[in-house]
Parts: C-alpha cells; sequence; structure tokens
C-alpha cells in the first residue's frame, strides 16, 4: 500500500511513499473522513518524503482542497502540515490555492507546506495542536 494513517485522538499522520496517483490520495481521503475521532479531527500531517512519483491530477487536488476547507467549516478548526521536500510539492500548491478559505480573517482551516517533520510539528504546536 503506497500509503499510511496513523490515527490520534484528535487527528492523523498521513505517510506515501512510491508512487502516489488518484487513486491512492482518494481512498486515502475516504479512509481519513471515514474514522472518528474521539477529540476531534484538528490536524492532518501528510508526509510526502518518501514519495518518487506525483501523478495526481489538478482536478484531484482541487477535490480535496475544496473537501478539506468545506469540512472544517462545518466541522470546526483544522490545522494541516503537509511535508513536501520535493515530489508532490507543486500538487500540494495546488491543493494548498483550493484548501484556503479567503473570505475571512479567521480561517477554519489553516495550512502549512514544510520541507520536514520537526518543521511540521513545531508548526503544528505553534498552532496548538497537541500530539499525542
Amino acid at each position: 500500500m503506497p500509503f499510511a494513517l496513523e490515527f490520534q485522538n484528535n487527528g492523523v499522520f498521513l505517510t506515501f511513499a512510491e508512487v502516489v496517483t488518484d487513486e491512492h490520495l482518494l481512498e486515502s481521503d475516504e479512509q481519513l473522513y471515514g474514522h472518528v475521532y474521539p477529540d476531534g479531527l484538528q490536524f492532518q500531517l501528510v508526509d510526502l518524503t518518501e514519495v518518487r512519483d506525483f501523478r495526481a491530477s489538478h482536478k484531484t487536488m482541487r477535490y480535496l482542497g475544496e473537501k478539506d476547507r468545506e469540512y472544517s467549516q462545518t466541522h470546526g478548526r483544522q490545522v494541516i502540515a503537509v511535508i513536501a521536500p520535493t515530489q508532490g510539492r507543486s500538487n500540494s500548491i495546488v491543493w494548498e490555492v483550493w484548501a484556503q478559505d479567503t473570505s475571512t480573517s479567521d480561517p477554519a482551516l489553516v495550512t502549512k507546506l514544510v520541507d520536514n517533520r520537526e518543521e511540521a510539528v513545531a508548526w503544528l504546536k505553534e498552532n496548538g495542536i497537541e500530539i499525542s
């Protein structure tokens, strides 16, 4: 399986490896949003470090960005960090553009692209996320 989800009480670690396709992204998204989080879905840490080929379409990235934004607007604030040092970075930028809520000064979804796990964890903590 080219992805793995590690569920926490308040969020999820989602790690991709090797080749990432639209199918992988959509399947992981279905599992991510189908899970019950005891403390609510407050964060996602998406790690693309081990990806060697990112074959997702812009259409899928737009769908995922809009879905993340709409979920956060109806279910509460969510913080998403994406570790994308090389592969998947440009697609992650496309996702981030669609995920952003520019209609408010206090968005329900806050996102950031980073280069490594340490930077991601530090940024999540700066945004009030306690990782158990």
